[in-house]
């Protein structure tokens, strides 16, 4: 096959191919995080072993002709599934106690700063991502400008996620579980 199957788009709004060498392992990723979360309220078990791609980059999936049997489902999955995994690595920082200009603090920062620019170039597929899409960039920009000032006594940021947890858990975790469950098998 010459031509990937799949692309993304860029920043500068180009296509970029996408490989199913690149395709799968994200994937793998989205499903393993929605079965791993399928029961939690947050929604922020984020494995670090499991989250090595840069999901911001794959919002925004779609298929080259010719068109796979696959094509719609993988371009569903990895909009859904890359804002579901943003938003758990997100609220997996927020909920936990941070530490000043540690490792993680500097990555997390940088992180959100890189994933911004994606988020808001984004455009979903339909009003209820659109949403999400809103809560990841709020999320997103208080990790990015967050300071000293932003954490509590304990150190944990001073970001109520749990109204952002449940939507991702209902809207998002959920919709994969309902939309999976009404397929036609046969």
């Amino acid at each position: 096959m010459d031509q990937a199957p799949f692309y993304r788009l860029d920043l500068d709004g180009g296509k970029s191919p996408v490989s199913f060498d690149e395709l799968y392992p994200l994937l793998r990723d989205i499903v393993f995080y929605f079965e791993l979360n399928l029961a939690e309220q947050q929604n922020v078990l984020v494995l670090d072993e499991f989250c090595t791609s840069q999901y911001w980059k794959f919002l925004s999936v779609s298929w080259a002709e010719p068109e796979f049997a696959e094509s719609r489902r993988y371009a569903w999955l990895c909009e859904r599934g890359c804002m579901a995994l943003m938003n758990g690595a997100a609220l997996c920082f927020l909920t936990e106690q941070q530490s000043v200009e540690s490792a993680l603090w500097l990555r997390t920062k940088a992180w959100a700063r890189e994933a911004m620019p994606y988020l808001r170039h984004f455009q979903p597929s339909d009003e209820i991502l659109e949403e999400g899409r809103t809560q990841l960039l709020d999320a997103l920009g208080f990790i990015a400008d967050m300071s000293e000032e932003d954490l509590d006594e304990h150190g944990i940021p001073a970001f109520d996620t749990t109204s952002q947890g449940v939507w991702f858990t209902t809207n998002i975790v959920g919709d994969y579980f309902r939309t999976t469950a009404q397929l036609d098998f046969g």
